[in-house]
């Protein structure tokens, strides 16, 4: 074995390109498969080039056994040196930001719509915007959302089983809800009274009855300790139970996931501070609000203090949720149906965060993250947390922390994925490609048969030399 190729190659050797190495395999491939089907035949081996039959009856063994290991020494070095040489690191993904003007600086999150159309939320200081794309990112209609004539920032959406949309905030330090038809035109409004100091609405889903959850962190602004709210509404925002709890501490929840059996998994960061400590929480609830289960994870080490931003249920009906710990890297963490960890991983460094998370194909995953504390991109996973490759998207940022856990990364139906977010001060809209690494499967299934084939040639020829034929 060779332990360095490039010591037998000339010195202005240049590695193949893709093509090459492809067109090369394939060559390799047709010609040593019709080779080995041939021989074993016993009757013939087909020249590609002329199309005319070279006999080689059994006088000719010893020549044709002679020529076949020639045959494969040269192949299999050849082989060898072009799949070292094989790019590793070529591109993975590309974007292209589209050149919308959008009302706003933040653009906070997007859908897709049964009817191909995409829906956006954005904000500036003191408006929410409803914007609708039309399935080639070309502006229908934008409706500019003030209550009260005071700031108005609802950055919660999603689109309702109706066509319409719902939105959620805080205004006056009040939790609202607010339901429009599917023209972004409002048909109802609710608030909520607090009587905590300081409130952020932090997770809002459209639950299996029309109606919808809530879930806030409420603190006392002299004492910095926090707890859940969480609220079950009819399909007009009347409330029908919610629920006030805690951790030992304090707990902020990151989002709601509505389970099969009409219950929720809630997910949250929870304080301790005897001693100062932080964990991921995943909080299992029946449909009324009551907890079944809670486990946590972290608290100590370098996993002292995380935050959990978010989680999603994953197809094999566990968990995934991520976040960051204090000062350090993102974290993610992967859990069975029961909450049970199956692994975790960290990623980036000081300043990372993740804010996002889809599950794409060949159960890989893709992370929305945050790094240097505001400069966005993606990270791509495979299905246990192993880094395959990221992105960095200079200048655009995504909200991190109480302002996390929104949909600003989708994927279209035309395979591609939209991503919102803000960049100059302005909301950043664009369309990312993730070129699935096809080449490196093909390549495989191209070695395989051409050792197939080699695997088969030497066989013959070990029988040829066992038989020990005489000649006449």
């Amino acid at each position: 074995m060779f332990t360095n190729l490039t010591s037998i190659l000339p010195k202005n050797f240049s590695p193949p390109n893709l093509h090459e190495v492809n067109h090369y395999l394939d060559s390799l491939n047709f010609l040593l498969m019709n080779v080995t089907s041939l021989i074993f035949a016993k009757s013939a081996i087909v020249s590609v080039n002329t199309g005319q039959a070279i006999l080689f009856r059994k006088r000719n063994a010893k020549t044709l056994s002679s020529f076949l290991l020639v045959l494969l020494l040269v192949l299999t070095l050849t082989t060898v040196i072009f799949v070292a040489f094989e790019p590793r690191n070529t591109e993975a993904a590309h974007y292209n930001e589209l050149q919308i003007a959008l009302p706003g600086t933040t653009g906070y999150s997007i859908f897709q719509l049964p009817d191909g159309n995409y829906i956006v939320n954005t904000v500036d200081e003191s408006n929410t915007f409803l914007v609708k794309l039309d399935a080639s990112y070309n502006l229908l209609w934008s409706k500019t959302i003030k209550i009260d004539n005071t700031n108005t920032i609802l950055d919660r959406l999603i689109p309702t089983s109706d066509g319409g949309y719902a939105l959620g905030g805080i205004i006056d330090n009040e939790y609202f809800l607010m339901k429009t038809d599917r023209y972004g035109d409002a048909q109802w409004i609710a608030r909520y009274y607090s009587e905590d100091a300081i409130i952020f609405l932090r997770a809002l889903i459209q639950t299996s009855d029309d109606g919808f959850a809530l879930a806030g962190f409420g603190e006392m602004e002299e004492e910095g300790l926090g707890w859940i709210w969480f609220a079950k509404t009819d399909a007009y925002g009347i409330i029908q139970w919610n629920e006030t709890f805690s951790g030992p501490v304090a707990d902020c929840p990151s989002a709601i996931i509505q389970t099969s059996d009409g219950g929720y998994i809630l997910s949250d960061v929870s304080y301790s501070y005897i001693p100062d400590q932080g964990f991921f929480r995943l909080i299992k609830m029946d449909p009324y609000g009551k907890v079944l289960w809670n486990t946590t994870y972290g608290g100590e080490g370098r996993y002292i203090e995380p935050e959990c931003n978010l989680a999603i249920a994953t197809k094999d009906g566990g968990y995934l949720m991520g976040g960051y710990l204090w000062d350090t890297d993102a974290w993610v963490v992967k859990t069975d149906s029961e909450g049970k960890m199956q692994w975790n991983q960290t990623y980036g460094n000081r300043g990372s965060s993740i804010t996002s998370i889809l599950e794409i194909e060949n159960g890989n995953y893709l992370l929305g993250s945050i790094s240097d504390f505001h400069a966005a991109g993606i990270i791509i996973i495979d299905n246990t947390g192993n880094k395959l490759w990221n992105i960095t998207f200079p200048e655009v940022t995504w909200t991190i922390g109480y302002e996390s856990n929104y949909n600003t990364i989708i994927h279209s139906e035309d395979d591609h994925y939209l991503m919102v977010g803000s960049k100059n001060q302005s909301v950043w809209l664009a369309k990312l490609t993730i070129q699935t690494n096809n080449q490196a499967t093909l390549h495989s299934i191209k070695i395989a048969s051409l050792t197939t084939a080699t695997i088969m040639i030497i066989a013959f020829l070990l029988a040829i030399n066992k038989r020990k034929p005489s000649f006449n």
